[in-house]
């Protein structure tokens, strides 16, 4: 049977959100240094606007993709009343040091950087905490419990990475780079070069744990056997995405993920770049900036809104930028 069609949903069209007039508002951007619990120091951004705040969201990134790839759709979020929260884990864009380099494995990044980015958020403020998890950013609910605090998620592109997801000869190069490249990579240099694949660069740590899971049956699971009841007993609403031509999340690497979540069940949408009258969307294009994915945008932030109480949202068709 095709699990995936068991999330799938139709993509609302842009005639269903409400439309006013631009607002003027100026976006922060503050850069702020937190450790985590082994006393690594990471950089962090809170976002915000001046406006009422009604919610804040921890915005984790995936494998390699550094925060300032949230940096459009944080500062849309803030002028929409949320207060995001972003972070570089250990290792990567601005939290490159010799200690983050040496220390760095997903699984550090989501019990340790992670939480330590959720911390941040929740002391910022009253409001409620929600998460929106870009591929990696996404699973790494399965690995940390502390980000079972979050009152909803979405979750772009996040996926399980065996190869047996994927169909043709895409199948065979992603076996063969589990197997074989990207260990020999991993081997060889402390920190993989960018043109070692699809993300980068990548300390040493994570490109081996990187490599195991996708040699492993069941992904991380295989490897962290709490992982299986923390996404079980995930309770949190999710809105979970996948893209038609993500060559890294295909949709049936999606529903496997989605799949293993039972305590609260996904809202699953495809989404189809063409539908939306763009080129091509990719693994990380629902993260910039168009008229389009401002559609996308408002869905997640009304969902968010929603599930966690606060106040219906004013959609302001307005692209506020954080060079």
């Amino acid at each position: 049977m095709d699990r995936s069609r068991e999330h799938r949903e139709q993509w609302p069209t842009e005639r269903g959100l409400p439309r006013i007039s631009p607002l003027a508002d100026s976006v922060t951007c503050t850069q702020v240094e937190t450790r985590a619990s082994d006393n690594v120091p990471l950089v962090t951004r809170v976002y915000g606007a001046n406006r009422p705040v009604r919610i804040t969201i921890l915005m984790l990134p995936g494998i390699g993709v550094p925060q300032r790839a949230f940096r459009h759709l944080a500062s849309w979020l803030s002028v929409r009343g949320a207060r995001c929260v972003t972070v570089d884990y250990r290792g990567i864009g601005e939290s490159t040091t010799r200690q983050g380099i040496e220390t760095a494995t997903l699984s550090t990044w989501a019990r340790e950087d992670a939480v330590a980015a959720l911390r941040l958020a929740e002391e910022t403020g009253p409001e409620p905490v929600a998460l929106i998890g870009h591929s990696f950013g996404g699973q790494a609910v399965g690995l940390a419990t502390a980000l079972h605090r979050v009152r909803a998620a979405v979750f772009v592109a996040s996926q399980f990475g065996q190869a047996r997801y994927w169909d043709g000869a895409a199948r065979w190069r992603l076996a063969l780079y589990w197997h074989a490249f990207l260990p020999l990579m991993a081997k060889t240099f402390r920190v993989l070069p960018q043109w070692t694949g699809p993300a980068g660069p990548l300390p040493r740590g994570v490109a081996t744990e990187w490599a195991r899971w996708g040699r492993s049956k069941e992904w991380y699971v295989s490897h962290e056997p709490e992982s299986s009841d923390l996404l079980a007993g995930f309770s949190a609403p999710i809105l979970a995405y996948a893209i038609a031509d993500d060559p890294i999340a295909p949709p049936r690497a999606v529903s496997a993920f989605l799949d293993r979540f039972s305590t609260t069940v996904p809202i699953r949408r495809d989404v189809d770049a063409h539908e939306l009258g763009l080129t091509r969307l990719g693994h990380v294009g629902l993260l910039r900036p168009s008229k389009a994915t401002e559609i996308v945008w408002g869905e997640m932030l009304d969902f968010l809104l929603r599930q966690t109480g606060s106040d219906a949202c004013n959609l302001v068709p307005v692209h506020p930028g954080i060079d």
